[in-house]
C-alpha cells in the first residue's frame, strides 16, 4: 500500500485496530506520533496524513490536503472473458495499477460459466481490488468496471468510438503486437479471451468490429501475465510524455 486511498475528504481520520488498513500501518510501516503518510481521496486530490494519536485500539490523522491534479488514466477499454478467479484478481489488481481507464469482463464461449458467480463478483471485492491496484500505483483515479453476459454485449459498450482496437490470440494472429506508431490521444480497445481462447465466432465478431488479432510470439502465456505484456506494449509510446515532475 503506498497511500490510503479514502471514500470521503476529510480533514481528520481515526483508524480502528482491525481495520486493514491501520494493520498495515502498525504492523509494516510501523508508524508512530508525527509520522506522515500519504493518502489520496477517490477521483480527487492526493494528501498528506500526520499521525496524531496512537493507543492499541486505534490510530488518528490529521490529513492535509493538496491541490487537485489532473487525471492521469491512459485511453484504454480492457475487455477481458471471465476466468478463475485468483486470475481475475491479479487482472483488476494490475490493470488498475497500469493506469487503464475502463475494464469489461464478459462470458466467454469457452469460459466456465460458474466464474461469474464467484464471490469475487457477488460481493464488493472486485471494487476493493481496483483499490489496491490504484493504491499500488500511488494514484488516485479509480477506472469504472463492468460485466457482461456475452463479447457482443461488451462491445456494444464501444459504440462508434475510434481508435485501436486489437485482440490477442494464439491461432490467427495477423502478426506480432508493436508499439502503436501513432500515439495522441487516441482510444486504445483490448481485448483477451478466457483461459481456453476464444471461440471461431467470437474471432469473427471481433473482425467485424475492426479488431486486429496480434499474438505475443510463441510461448502460451497465463491470462494475467498475457493483460500485463499486452498493456505494457500498447502503453510504451506514451511513457516517455512522462515528466519526473508527475512522478
Amino acid at each position: 500500500m503506498n497511500l490510503l486511498l479514502l471514500d470521503q475528504k476529510v480533514s481528520f481520520l481515526s483508524l480502528t485496530r482491525d481495520d486493514p488498513r491501520a494493520l498495515h500501518l502498525w504492523n509494516i510501516l510501523r508508524v508512530k506520533v508525527g509520522d506522515e503518510i500519504d493518502l489520496a481521496l477517490k477521483n480527487g486530490p492526493k494528501g498528506k496524513g500526520t499521525v496524531c494519536g496512537l493507543s492499541n485500539e486505534r490510530l488518528d490523522l490529521d490529513i492535509r490536503w493538496l491541490l487537485p491534479h489532473s487525471c492521469d488514466f491512459f485511453p484504454v477499454h480492457l475487455f477481458v472473458g471471465f476466468a478463475r478467479p485468483q486470475t481475475c484478481r491479479k487482472i483488476l489488481e494490475q490493470a488498475s495499477a497500469l493506469g487503464v481507464e475502463r475494464l469489461s469482463f464478459f462470458k466467454a464461449e469457452k469460459g466456465d460459466p460458474s466464474y461469474p458467480n464467484s464471490r469475487l463478483w457477488t460481493t464488493e471485492e472486485w471494487s476493493k481490488r481496483i483499490d489496491l491496484g490504484v493504491e499500488q500505483a500511488f494514484a488516485s483515479f479509480v477506472p469504472t468496471c463492468s460485466t457482461h453476459p456475452s463479447l457482443s454485449h461488451a462491445l456494444s459498450s464501444l459504440g462508434t468510438e475510434r481508435g485501436l482496437r486489437v485482440a490477442m490470440d494464439n491461432y490467427e494472429a495477423v502478426g506480432p503486437l508493436a508499439v502503436p506508431e501513432k500515439i495522441g490521444d487516441q482510444g486504445i480497445a483490448l481485448a483477451l479471451g478466457p483461459e481456453r481462447g476464444w471461440s471461431q465466432r467470437e474471432r469473427d465478431l471481433l473482425r467485424s468490429q475492426q479488431f486486429k488479432l496480434h499474438h505475443l510470439g510463441k510461448r502460451v502465456l497465463r491470462l494475467e501475465t498475457a493483460v500485463v505484456a499486452s498493456l505494457s506494449v500498447l502503453l510504451a509510446g506514451h511513457w516517455p510524455a512522462v515528466s519526473s515532475e508527475d512522478l
